[in-house]
């Protein structure tokens, strides 16, 4: 299974939880500025959440993730988002995020706890890379913590030529110890809406699609 992992420091790394590699993400975009969060953030956070990218110039910028396996396979995005007040300015912003020129979702890390907010979709590329920009609708510098893709067994949450972003998730018996991405999906249930049409340029809401 190819996982690739983005995350904003200078280093890769196995998370020693997860056993996840992640890379660096200097050879997946050219734009940005690295910030360190605040040393008065939560002691325990991870790994991938004590350093961002965050995105003061520009109204769009972009990640292009290039996976192994190429297009027509099934991934799992994941964006990950900690602010950590690395500008010292204790203020959240909204932003919006998009896969490709698509909207997927509005980050807003107003309510978010203490150690951020993430969030999943599940896409089939039609060409050999993943764009997944970040907005700037004029509230706030966007940032990111960390993307991570998985890629999925085909059988999993078809997605017929489109995207689908999770609402929530329940877990149904999975071994806690257990990291392995195949035994996440096999023993959770997920509910989606928001079903994204990739081949065009819109965006839009159908009834919960449930797995």
């Amino acid at each position: 299974m190819g996982v690739h992992k983005a995350t904003k420091s200078n280093e890769d790394y196995i998370d020693e939880q997860t056993k996840i590699p992640y890379i660096s993400d200097k050879e997946l975009i050219d734009t940005g500025i690295v910030k360190t969060v605040s040393p008065d953030s939560p002691r325990n956070i991870r790994q991938h959440a004590k350093n961002l990218r965050s995105f003061p110039q520009g109204t769009r910028n972009c990640y292009t993730l290039r996976p192994e396996q190429g297009k027509n396979n099934n991934y799992l995005i994941r964006a990950r988002f900690f602010y950590g007040n690395y500008d010292g300015k204790n203020q959240t912003p909204v932003f919006d995020l998009h896969l490709g020129v698509n909207e997927w979702k509005t980050v807003n890390l107003t309510n978010a706890g203490p150690y951020g907010v993430h969030y999943d979709i599940i896409h089939v590329p039609l060409m050999d890379y993943i764009d997944v920009c970040l907005i700037n609708t004029g509230r706030g510098v966007p940032f990111i913590s960390a993307l991570e893709l998985r890629l999925l067994d085909n059988s999993i949450y078809p997605t017929q030529g489109r995207a689908l972003t999770k609402i929530m998730g329940y877990d149904v018996g999975r071994n806690p110890s257990d990291s392995d991405v195949r035994s996440f999906f096999y023993h959770r249930k997920f509910i989606f809406n928001n079903v994204v049409a990739i081949t065009h340029s819109i965006a839009y809401h159908e009834e919960y699609f449930r797995c």
